[in-house]
């Protein structure tokens, strides 16, 4: 029902934007009030034009134009700012929280990034620079710096009347943080407490001294993890030296785990972290060009291989009647692998598989790995020996089958847990490198076992 009701609003939004593009005349843009930034962003980005799309954004008013950028996906929001005056974007940054705004300005060439800043008003541009600085990939490049904090001798009463003077300036009022003179954070309370509270109480008293924190440079993928785990509105963020110097919000946690699992999802096929569709040719060719290498090496070995065994004149001449099964055993086999590899990546992305859970997860992989292998030798293997004509040549063939897949599972794991514990990311190598060594082990396995037992 959700998904009809998300298809209805698309398409109203659709013929909304079609209805003002074929209008005559200049006229501005304007959203009725069903219409969420998210939907026209979304629509302007995948229905319309480039063209198109950049005439209906410099048509909309600047708020509406804004809220439209800060729910636009990163190469939209530069294919959206192709040409535009520097004048414009600074508005734009000025309407835009700080923390989207530092990650349009990462999207900007560097020319119009120092021109835009010259008309950003220099409190702001002090912010946006600050952000700046940090790794986009760490929990200061996916916070904001803008967020309540209160002194420990600060009664709940002035917190309530700051909190009603804030007029939307902070991500979030759900929660204020208290601090000592220097801005170490000391503790946290909430809103409901606030209100439950005497206004005369000092906010020490009622605050909550064990707060679940991330240090400023550790990795975004952990924090979203964090913010997830515990059911967090918002995680605030600190320097080494504990002072609190923002925050990051759910909203962001789940930007940060769309974008991780996506780049997975495509490392895992093969293609680039980066890719998408409807680039560029030759954009899509390069992102997926590279990855190719890996298997059509494994190829070639592996069609070396099989010639030897298709060789009448070589002793194992006699069994190239099995060569034919090869195309099973790579299905099975790079099936499997590539099950275990997504099983693996998830559990890393998703921190299920932490230090002192490993082992366990890797013995238990190879356990699923020989009983799918047996599962599937058990059909195959009788099949196999009716084709042959020799049942225990069928059995012996289901067997090498059965160790091939184990075999792939084993690989793949160790391919998965060995990427990790050297800081590769496992999606990256778990993906045709996976398969290339599954694909050749498996078939060097298969006929090497087959033609040993039937010797």
């Amino acid at each position: 029902m959700a998904r009809v009701r998300r298809r209805e609003l698309r398409q109203q939004v659709l013929e909304a934007l079609r209805n003002y593009l074929g209008a005559p005349g200049d006229e501005p843009f304007v959203p009725a009030d069903a219409h969420h930034a998210a939907d026209l962003a979304d629509v302007m980005w995948m229905d319309l034009e480039p063209e198109e799309a950049r005439k209906v954004f410099h048509s909309l008013e600047l708020k509406a134009a804004a809220e439209v950028l800060a729910e636009a996906e990163d190469k939209f929001q530069a294919l959206l700012l192709e040409g535009a005056d520097p004048e414009f974007v600074g508005k734009l940054l000025s309407e835009l929280s700080y923390d989207d705004g530092a990650d349009l300005l990462e999207e900007l060439p560097e020319e119009l990034r120092l021109e835009v800043m010259c008309f950003v008003n220099p409190e702001d541009a002090a912010e946006l620079r600050h952000l700046s600085e940090y790794d986009p990939h760490s929990a200061g490049g996916m916070m904001t710096t803008e967020f309540l904090t209160a002194g420990m001798s600060e009664s709940v009463g002035d917190i309530l009347r700051r909190i009603k003077r804030d007029e939307g300036e902070s991500e979030s009022i759900h929660a204020v943080y208290v601090v000592d003179e220097v801005g170490t954070l000391q503790g946290v309370v909430s809103t409901r407490e606030l209100l439950e509270a005497s206004i005369h109480d000092q906010v020490a008293n009622i605050m909550i001294p064990d707060v679940i924190k991330a240090r400023v440079d550790e990795d975004r993928e952990d924090v979203a993890h964090r913010i997830l785990h515990y059911n967090l509105d918002l995680i605030p963020v600190v320097d080494p030296r504990g002072v609190i110097v923002g925050v990051a919000t759910a909203d962001d946690a789940l930007e940060v785990l769309e974008e991780e699992g996506s780049e997975d999802a495509l490392l895992l096929a093969g293609a680039h972290g980066g890719s998408g569709a409807g680039e560029p040719l030759l954009t899509m060719v390069g992102h997926r060009a590279p990855m190719l290498a890996i298997p059509v090496v494994a190829g070639l070995l592996m069609s070396k291989f099989m010639g030897y065994f298709q060789d009448p004149n070589v002793a194992v001449g006699q069994f190239q009647v099995f060569v034919p099964y090869v195309p099973l055993v790579l299905a099975l086999s790079g099936n499997v692998g590539m099950q275990t590899s997504a099983v693996m990546v998830r559990g890393f992305a998703v921190g299920q598989i932490v230090h002192g859970r490993r082992l366990g997860v890797f013995l238990s992989e190879i356990k699923v790995g020989f009983a799918l292998g047996l599962i599937c030798s058990a059909f195959a293997g009788p099949a196999m020996g009716l084709l042959l004509g020799n049942m225990l040549h069928g059995l012996t063939l289901g067997f090498a089958v059965m160790i091939a897949m184990g075999w792939s599972a084993t690989a793949s794991s160790c391919i998965a847990l060995g990427s990790e514990a050297v800081g590769l990311d496992p999606a990256l190598v778990s993906g045709p490198l996976m398969m290339a060594v599954s694909d050749l082990s498996a078939v060097v396995l298969f006929l090497g076992m087959a033609s040993a037992l039937i010797t």
